[in-house]
């Protein structure tokens, strides 16, 4: 029968679009590590490229749709939007320069205790008592990870760049509460690309705003005056595109000094990772679209241990390569039994009539 008929390709297509989340978000989280690495002097540029690239796609996409949703009350929670994303990106970039890919991983699982933390203060949301064991799994986990931290990561991991990228989860996770609640009350039917083009916009400007973060003294060898930041765009445009080194670093890569950019091979990395975070981001979408939020959550556990077992293969990481420890491994099960304890609370709460 017809029905039959549908229903089966339809059960295919949303298999297809999970595997294909499942490949892009481990590519993402990967060629993130590969790109900060590829051109670390250029953190400010890399978050602003891949920013960039979203405007003019999402404008096509949008079309008339922009100006026709361009209410003050619509600019201001697209902007706080573009304010939240905008400055995650941007410790997010700056703080993976020197947070080992593993390491990145783990971390970026703190994300779900910091949400749990700003709903409960923000929107006074109740969440099932499972989840706050499984958010309380998560954060042991991950300072499991730091407390025992060592062997060939433990040079790609310095404590104030992995602060920094820690601190990326706190913008991120008040970006998902303002989006919880955004467009309450709003009657009317929202392009999912005018959405998309007004924040990547905002998130445009922010991190032009978020320009003073580069100079502080905490930094380090990483640390770039106000006044060199405009050098960046030329130096970070000369070294993607051109596959010119900078002639200011005349000595680079020893202990004190800035990290060496790979501008000869930097393309291969940067663009790769702008393919895989748009292919992430439309799966996404797709997923949650034919599937359900659940469905995306199942894919992200499992990217945990395939990103992993990336970040240590020879094969796809070149000389960057770092193999886990059994430390690494325990924190990963850790980790992965605090998100399967928080989704089961999840499931328990909707049961009961709650909110997820």
């Amino acid at each position: 029968p017809p029905s039959e008929a549908a229903s089966w390709v339809a059960r295919w297509r949303l298999a297809v679009y999970t595997a294909l989340l499942l490949a892009s978000s481990v590519g993402n989280q990967v060629y993130f590590k590969r790109m900060t690495s590829a051109m670390p002097n250029y953190g400010w540029y890399l978050t602003q490229l891949s920013t960039f690239v979203y405007v003019p796609f999402f404008a096509a996409m949008a079309g008339t749709g922009i100006v026709q949703h361009a209410e003050k009350g619509l600019l201001k929670r697209f902007s706080m939007m573009g304010f939240f994303d905008g400055l995650s990106g941007t410790l997010m970039v700056l703080g993976g320069i020197q947070t080992s890919g593993t390491m990145q991983v783990l971390i970026s699982q703190a994300v779900i205790p910091v949400t749990i933390f700003f709903s409960v203060i923000l929107l006074r949301k109740k969440y099932h008592v499972l989840q706050y064991s499984g958010a309380g799994v998560i954060v042991l986990g991950i300072v499991l990870a730091k407390a025992t931290s060592g062997g060939g990561a433990a040079g790609a991991n310095s404590p104030v760049f992995n602060t920094i990228f820690f601190m990326a989860m706190v913008p991120s996770a008040l970006s998902s509460v303002f989006k919880e609640v955004a467009f309450t009350g709003f009657d009317g039917d929202l392009d999912v690309n005018v959405l998309q083009f007004w924040v990547a916009f905002f998130q445009f400007l922010t991190n032009f705003a978020a320009m003073p973060i580069y100079s502080l003294s905490l930094l380090g060898s990483q640390q770039v005056p106000l006044k060199n930041m405009a050098g960046l765009a030329l130096g970070g445009t000369r070294c993607l595109f051109f596959l010119e080194e900078s002639e200011a670093l005349d000595t680079c890569g020893l202990p004190g000094e800035k990290p060496c950019d790979q501008c000869s091979t930097a393309y291969l990395s940067v663009f790769t990772y702008l393919l895989f975070n748009m292919m992430y981001n439309i799966f996404t979408i797709l997923v949650i679209k034919h599937g359900s939020a659940a469905l995306s959550f199942l894919v992200a556990t499992l990217r945990m241990p395939l990103a992993s077992l990336a970040f240590a293969s020879p094969l796809i990481m070149g000389d960057e390569a770092v193999q886990p420890g059994v430390s690494d491994f325990i924190s990963l099960v850790v980790i992965i039994l605090g998100l399967c304890v928080y989704r089961f609370g999840g499931q328990r709460l909707e049961r009961q009539g709650g909110d997820p």
